[in-house]
């Protein structure tokens, strides 16, 4: 993949965040990209090299404040573009971070705890379980704190983010496997945490929207189950999800990609859809539609560059039709997460959704079309 669609995905993927991995292998995988950043091969990525949008985004990593993007730098800004991990925790919310879920090793399968130190309700929470975004090539656990912070501080809800394989490292069904493992370790360690195992709620976007949709539409299929961590004897099911501007059918094109390399989905399935056509059903949220679904919320611009707007349209269709409660939440000129005016009503809606779900099903929340 060419260095611009490599940006694009950079600017779009929803709530990416940093991480301490091991920088060998981040650093020989984005050195390549980094290096076709330096337009005048001189050796060195300065921020007047680039077009202004990347440069205004790429600020934020240079930390030396030098103008020049380092490779380090440049592998902490596709960590993190966002800025989601300087982002500090606020008063009533605690952090237990880099908790392995799989019995394993590998950094990318641990989950990031967030729990009010004070509830301002009784009994167990509810927990909002947080699926990053980035192409599923690249992205962070860390990025929920954009996401979850609200909720977790109000002391009616504990958040987790879940890290997960990315496909440089293992291709599909590798990155659903460990999302289902971490809803099921969630749930073998409800009462260490004070999670209420009967409430839970997936919400990722982009590549985590796809993640999210299906984790819910696959709810009680074994054969999708996967065989990673120690807790098979508890279920991977969610009582809701919400998919924001995720791709749901991975056999059509479903994310923007430019030039000669593989695309994002074919890195993910190892192979074009048309080569592993079987494989890309699965890996679709759309093929797994069934009127025992949880219920969705979905939120997509209709302007994304990167996910069609038409991914959503179709899923939304899918569920009504199989019987499924679904809000789908439209924004006109919105683009891959830039919800620009909206985005304040749109955080309202997703909130009121939560509230709706996991506390009240009286709530109505309002799904009439927003603008940009």
């Amino acid at each position: 993949m060419k260095a611009s669609a490599r940006h694009l995905l950079l600017l779009a993927a929803l709530s990416i965040g940093a991480v301490c991995y091991a920088q060998s292998s981040d650093e020989a995988r984005l050195k390549p990209q980094w290096q076709a950043l330096d337009a005048n091969r001189d050796g060195k990525v300065m921020l007047n090299e680039l077009a202004p949008l990347q440069a205004a985004t790429m600020k934020g990593s240079d930390f030396d404040g030098n103008s020049e993007m380092s490779l380090a730098e440049y592998v902490a800004y596709d960590l993190d573009p966002g800025g989601a991990a300087r982002r500090p925790l606020t008063d009533n919310v605690k952090l237990i971070a880099d908790v392995p879920y799989a019995d394993t090793k590998d950094p990318r399968q641990r989950l990031d705890i967030y729990l009010p130190k004070k509830a301002s309700v009784k009994g167990p929470l509810p927990v909002i379980a947080y699926v990053h975004g980035g192409a599923w090539m690249m992205g962070s656990k860390v990025g929920a704190r954009s996401q979850v912070m609200a909720p977790v501080e109000s002391g009616r809800y504990a958040a987790v983010s879940i890290g997960h394989r990315l496909s440089w490292q293992a291709t599909w069904p590798a990155q659903i496997d460990d999302v289902k493992a971490a809803i099921r370790w969630i749930r073998a360690h409800a009462k260490e945490y004070g999670f209420d195992p009967n409430r839970i709620c997936a919400i990722g976007g982009s590549a985590g929207g796809h993640l999210v949709a299906q984790l819910g539409l696959t709810n009680g299929d074994a054969a999708a189950e996967g065989k990673l961590g120690k807790h098979l004897n508890q279920s991977s099911k969610v009582q809701c999800v919400i998919d924001l501007l995720g791709p749901s059918d991975l056999r059509t094109v479903a994310v923007a990609s430019a030039g000669s390399g593989p695309s994002a989905v074919d890195q993910l399935l190892g192979g074009t859809p048309a080569q592993k056509p079987q494989l890309a059903a699965d890996a679709s949220p759309i093929t797994h539609v069934d009127k025992n679904d949880p219920s969705f919320l979905i939120v997509h611009g209709t302007a994304d560059p990167v996910v069609s707007y038409r991914q959503s349209v179709e899923l939304d269709k899918a569920l009504r039709q199989a019987g499924v409660p679904v809000i789908f939440q439209t924004v006109e000129g919105g683009g891959h997460g830039d919800f620009g005016a909206a985005q304040a009503e749109v955080e309202r809606r997703i909130r009121a959704f939560l509230e709706k779900s996991l506390y009240d099903p009286s709530i109505t929340v309002p799904a009439d079309t927003l603008r940009r």
